[in-house]
């Protein structure tokens, strides 16, 4: 009986603490010009600077100094995720890059900014590399990088940094993305919550 008061009492506390959890978990949203939006956004992305991929010892593989792509957000809450709904472009490279599934990307809010961590979900391209062509993809959640957002300003464009360990194969095993995205559309993108 005493052991089953306490199994009793042990349940209790795990769900309230599971209650006050949910509770003080804030929500991500998006924020277009400072106002927190409701419905799905499409974001337009294009690279603003030369993109890198180099094995995680820094030896070089490509690098890319274009790149373009849109998400279509379909959930608009904690996390905000959404596919991406264009073809993914990589272009001008110093070896060919294609890819072979999108994906998706999820973002969630940092407290206290108008930032967010970005995950890239099952996306997978080729490139090439001094070692052959490599298969490189994202994980069910790989984090990528993060989102600056813009606090309300109408005029000014988010960004993503990218800093992303992407898993490439037997050759490779893991390789680094670097670079960045300006989000040309909408203008005065934040994460919020």
């Amino acid at each position: 009986m005493k052991y089953l008061k306490m199994l009793g009492l042990a349940a209790v506390a795990a769900m309230s603490f599971m209650a006050f959890a949910a509770n003080t978990a804030s929500a991500t949203t998006l924020e277009v010009g400072g106002v927190t939006t409701n419905f799905p956004i499409r974001l337009t992305l294009s690279a603003e600077q030369t993109l890198t991929w180099a094995r995680t010892d820094g030896t070089f593989l490509n690098t890319c100094t274009q790149s373009h792509f849109r998400v279509e957000t379909l959930s608009t809450t904690n996390p905000v995720t959404g596919p991406i709904d264009t073809p993914l472009t990589f272009e001008k490279c110093t070896r060919p890059v294609t890819v072979i599934d999108q994906g998706s990307l999820e973002l969630v809010h940092i407290g206290g900014t108008t930032d967010g961590t970005v995950f890239s979900e099952e996306t997978e391209l080729t490139t090439g590399s001094p070692f052959g062509t490599l298969t490189c993809k994202t994980g069910e959640t790989t984090h990528i990088g993060t989102l600056t957002g813009v606090d309300g300003s109408p005029a000014t464009h988010a960004t993503i940094d990218i800093s992303a360990v992407l898993n490439c194969g037997f050759l490779v095993p893991s390789a680094t993305w670097k670079g960045a995205y300006l989000i040309t559309s909408p203008h005065g993108l934040g994460v919020s919550a």
